[in-house]
């Protein structure tokens, strides 16, 4: 058996001593480590802002599409969106739009924070998409520097906020500067400014518990002096690690980092005080009260530490940047608070109990007979009560079949922030979430700046449009969400009808001179039979005719010249009902053909006017010269004229048919264009020549990237993007493209989307998978710790499940408040960060209380006390300490909802349930009860062999030269005493094992000869029954 001063030469008795001995030196050295590193090192929230990486990883997908789209469209290569809204009470006029101009050139001169700004509203093709339907808002893309979430992004931002408060703005109107990269940056920003007043929150409770637990302001001020210079330190370690990019570290870790080291260092101070004054009041001296308290809860706050740090560590392996941010800094500050309660807590005890301070006041007895009634019940009733408290946790838990979790980060902060109320300005002029589009590129193996390439981008639009929850789709081929007017085939329709009209009046004035034709003829037709007594006559009469006839012929070559015209605006129309084989059946081919077929006609017609009024100038001009030979060519001229009387009667004959013509089809073709105005239909055309017109190309350079092998579309739909809807239509938006593509001139084109619904579908992905990945690792080191603290699987399995249990109904009970009571889904992270508290600070204290019933039962064997009396000593000895140290650890979570960041609240109210139900339910009845009913098959552990080096005795705690590894506690009712509930006496003392096998291989290698455990039970209790008789 090991003496009492062979124990306290143990390591942790050393501790004690030299921390006692120097306490003045160990106080100092931290004080002074905590105030050079304030006085040295950047505050950790400064490294934060400027050395935070991005929201999602590099590698994701939604980031490769993103900087493939900026380095294709030269327009920068970072994710870091954002957009200057204008809102003015009046509608936007010139002193509105110079303020715009003058700010955009600023921020385009800052190369340094700003990579492009795309202006849509100085274009009259593309205002109508940049400028509200009231005019009173508009809004300019800024794409800035950095990723999403990431330092220089934000830096960037705040940049861009400052050129933007400087510039004096006209009476009346507001700018703002939001989009997606300013909600990230400003729900980081909301945690920063609300981060002190939580500290002070959670001191200000712990305090006023501590206060109320020991009644004594030294007492109390101990633990918080070792938290407040723990977390001094912790934080220095993280800003200069922090600083040189060892790892990741953000404004949201920074306030984890906080909450864990105020919680995880006071329940350490809370454990070794309450041993001290345990054993002060059992009359050890102050320093062998410092020792043996040091002694038995320093394991206890190592195992809890790295217990919090591992499950801590894994948070490192996470996608998403929050996640992945809170691990190693939330790691080293509770490795910090564990130093610190290793050595600076037992100084300032040591200090104080110098000076008669510290010390326990006196023991409430109802206080102690209350856990020692409540572990007598637990006891004599194990199943009872496991049943019990099993069933309030699984009520608390129901509620976890409605769990849906909110990705929707524009909810995640206040409504008072820069971002919303930019947000709040463009919901009250424009359609929902127009700052907030999908971008699909499309990229060909040819120029796609022509009609058929134009129409095929129509085509995925058209495609774009059809899906359930799309609002509006702005391309190449609708630069402002709808389709131009003059690129419908209806359009061009309507012109064409137009320009025939006014051909029509042209015709009206140059054949007034058909209608002098007749009269002339018949005044011609009496000169010729007066031809001997008025020739003169005749041949004045003859001019007139001739004059009118040339007159004529001309107008009708002009009219033959204008159809002409028209018919060659035309020729787009007749190749594509000529290249239709099945023209007539096709709605839009058999509307063209009705323009082109009459057209077609009408050129016939005029063609063989402009024939017959040539001929009828050549024969007035025979006449005239038949006339100069008047003798000989009296009947010749009179031949002459019957031709032209002819003639004359044929040309206005068919000069009406030419009108009445002419005035259906231009009837028609109008009647076209009206019917189908605003239809969305009429067929989409847009013939070469429009690639001429410079609003046309400017617009088209917004959507095609040099080369125009490249071209983007903005998609925009409704719901919460930010959410389900937008996460649930990204997969459908690339699927409805490659439908589209399929074939035609973009088959075999490669697809990319980027966007706020499609980052929100990956995040998701990422955040189920951290989950997992979260669980299983942090699941399996807190369960080895577990298992190398308390030797046996059976207890470490408990330990674990009940911990898992715990997380269940706290995620339950967080659910049915959140969403249930106030409408609000449970934020992304609030499951894995609750995971990882829970595991870890939830074992700490079912392992505290379990390494307590087998101290209490090895102790109670030497005194011939049995398990039950072993576990109503734990519940008197850790009931009061556990409950204030997860009351304390709970309250600090809970102070987390004085923070307005929905994340922030949700996190810590969830932890802080956690706790309060881990320490009032799980720690005092279900843990007990599994113990109780186990028996000795909760303490069972495997062959020496299989355990190696941790079969060991722990020094100080079991002086027993036999090892643990390969036994069991005895059943509680000893064979030997029937009903008894003392263990013998003999039965953990250090008895040499049998004559057999009093060496240490063969006692091992009798144990596993044995076979089970209850073989090697029966060998160990044979083997000692003539001692017990």
């Amino acid at each position: 058996m090991v003496s009492p001063d062979q124990q306290r030469r143990g390591p942790w008795d050393a501790v004690a001593r030299f921390a006692s001995r120097y306490a003045l030196v160990v106080i100092g050295l931290w004080i002074v480590a905590a105030g050079l590193g304030t006085l040295l090192v950047p505050p950790v929230e400064s490294t934060a802002r400027v050395h935070a990486r991005g929201f999602l990883p590099p590698d994701a997908p939604v980031n490769i599409a993103g900087a493939r789209m900026g380095a294709q469209f030269r327009d920068g290569a970072g994710g870091n969106l954002n957009y200057l809204v204008l809102e003015s009470d009046h509608r936007l006029g010139p002193p509105e739009r110079a303020f715009h101009d003058q700010l955009l050139a600023k921020l385009r001169a800052d190369h340094a924070h700003v990579e492009s700004a795309t202006d849509l509203w100085s274009d009259p093709v593309t205002a109508r998409a940049a400028l509200s339907e009231d005019g009173k808002a508009a809004y300019t893309m800024l794409r800035l520097t950095g990723d999403l979430g990431a330092g220089r992004a934000n830096a960037a931002l705040d940049e861009v906020r400052r050129i933007v408060a400087s510039q004096p703005a006209p009476p009346g109107l507001h700018a703002y500067v939001t989009g997606p990269g300013a909600t990230i940056a400003d729900e980081l920003s909301a945690v920063d400014r609300q981060m002190l007043l939580m500290t002070c929150v959670t001191v200000v409770l712990i305090a006023l518990l501590l206060l109320a637990v020991y009644r004594s302001v030294t007492t109390a001020a101990i633990p918080l002096l070792t938290v407040g210079l723990a977390l001094g330190v912790a934080r220095s370690i993280v800003s200069i690690l922090g600083e040189r990019d060892v790892f990741e570290v953000s404004i949201f870790s920074v306030a984890l980092l906080g909450a864990v080291v105020l919680g995880g260092a006071t329940d350490y101070g809370i454990f070794l005080i309450g041993r001290y004054h345990e054993s002060r009041r059992d009359g050890a001296s102050h320093e062998r009260a410092l020792c043996a308290a040091n002694r038995s809860v320093a394991p206890v706050i190592v195992a809890s530490a790295l217990t919090v740090a591992a499950a801590l560590s894994c948070l490192t392996f996470a996608k998403v940047g929050m996640l992945r941010s809170a691990g190693l800094p939330c790691a080293i500050g509770i490795l910090t608070g564990m130093l610190a309660s290793l050595t600076l807590l037992p100084a300032l005890i040591a200090l104080a109990g110098r000076y008669g301070l510290a010390q326990p006041r006196r023991l409430n007895p109802r206080a102690v007979r209350r856990w020692r009634r409540v572990g007598t019940m637990v006891a004599r009733w194990p199943g009872p009560t496991l049943v019990a408290s099993a069933l309030v946790l699984a009520i608390c838990a129901l509620p976890l079949a409605g769990l849906r979790l909110g990705v929707d980060e524009l909810a995640a902060h206040p409504d008072s922030t820069h971002a919303n109320r930019g947000y709040q300005a463009m919901d009250r002029h424009f359609p929902p979430n127009r700052l907030l589009p999908e971008v699909v590129s499309i990229q060909a193996d040819h120029d796609l700046r022509h009609p058929a390439g134009v129409i095929a981008i129509e085509r995925v639009t058209r495609k774009l449009m059809e899906i359930p929850g799309i609002t509006v789709v702005q391309s190449a081929s609708r630069p402002a969400g709808s389709i131009p007017e003059e690129a419908t085939f209806s359009s061009q329709a309507g012109a064409i009808g137009n320009q025939l009209d006014d051909g029509i009046a042209k015709l009206d004035e140059r054949l007034t001179a058909v209608n002098r034709l007749a009269p002339i003829l018949t005044q011609f037709s009496t000169a010729l039979s007066r031809l001997q007594v008025g020739l003169s006559s005749g041949v004045n009469g003859l001019g007139d005719l001739d004059s009118d006839a040339d007159l004529m012929g001309s107008g009708m070559r002009q009219l033959q010249d204008t159809v002409v015209q028209v018919s060659s605006n035309l020729d787009p129309l007749r190749d594509f009902t000529n290249g239709n084989p099945n023209c007539p059946n096709d709605p839009i081919c058999s509307l063209v053909l009705k323009i082109v077929e009459p057209m077609d006609s009408l050129v016939a017609a005029t063609d063989s006017l402009t024939k017959g009024a040539s001929g009828l100038s050549v024969s007035t001009s025979g006449i005239a010269k038949a006339l100069a030979n008047a003798d000989q060519s009296v009947g010749t001229m009179r031949t002459l004229v019957a031709q032209l009387s002819s003639m004359t009667t044929q040309l206005t004959e068919a000069v009406g048919d030419t009108r009445t013509t002419f005035s259906g089809l231009t009837e028609y073709l109008r009647d076209v264009r009206r019917d189908f105005q605003g239809s969305g239909e009429g067929g989409y055309y847009l013939p070469q020549r429009a690639w001429d017109d410079p609003g046309f190309r400017r617009a088209a350079d917004l959507y095609f990237a040099p080369g125009g092998q490249v071209t983007r579309i903005l998609v925009y739909g409704d719901g919460k993007v930010f959410g389900a809807d937008g996460a649930r239509r990204s997969p459908q938006i690339v699927t409805a493209v490659h439908e589209a593509t399929k074939e035609g001139t973009l088959a075999r084109s490669t697809v990319d989307i980027t966007g706020f619904g499609t980052g929100t579908a990956e995040l998701r992905g990422y955040v189920s998978n951290d989950f997992l990945s979260l669980a299983a690792v942090a699941l399996a080191l807190v369960f080895l710790i577990v298992l190398v603290m308390l030797r046996s699987p059976v207890a470490a399995a408990a330990v674990i499940g009940t911990v898992v249990a715990s997380y269940l109904s706290a995620l339950g009970i967080s659910t049915l408040i959140w969403r249930d009571v106030l409408g609000r889904d449970l934020h992304w992270a609030v499951p894995s960060m609750a995971l990882i508290a829970l595991v870890a600070v939830g074992a700490d204290y079912n392992l505290l209380l379990t390494m307590r019933m087998r101290e209490e039962a090895f102790r109670g064997a030497r005194g011939g006390t049995g398990l039950r009396t072993a576990m109503i000593r734990a519940f008197g000895g850790t009931g009061g300490v556990v409950t204030t140290a997860g009351i304390v650890f709970g309250i600090t979570m809970l102070a987390m909802l004085s923070s307005d960041v929905l994340a922030i609240e949700q996190v810590g109210s969830t932890i802080g349930a956690g706790l309060i139900i881990d320490t009032l339910v799980v720690r005092t009845f279900v843990v007990p009860g599994i113990a109780g009913l186990l028996g000795r098959w909760f303490w069972w552990s495997p062959p020496a062999f299989l355990l190696g080096p941790l079969a060991k005795r722990r020094a100080g705690v079991l002086p027993l030269k036999t090892r643990w590894a390969g036994w069991a506690l005895p059943p509680l009712h000893s064979p030997a005493a029937p009903g008894d509930d003392r263990l013998p006496a003999d039965s953990l003392q250090s008895a040499a094992p049998p004559a057999a096998a009093t060496s240490r291989g063969s006692w091992a290698a009798d144990m596993l000869r044995a076979g089970t455990f209850r073989g090697t039970w029966r060998r160990v209790r044979d083997a000692r029954a003539p001692a017990r008789t």
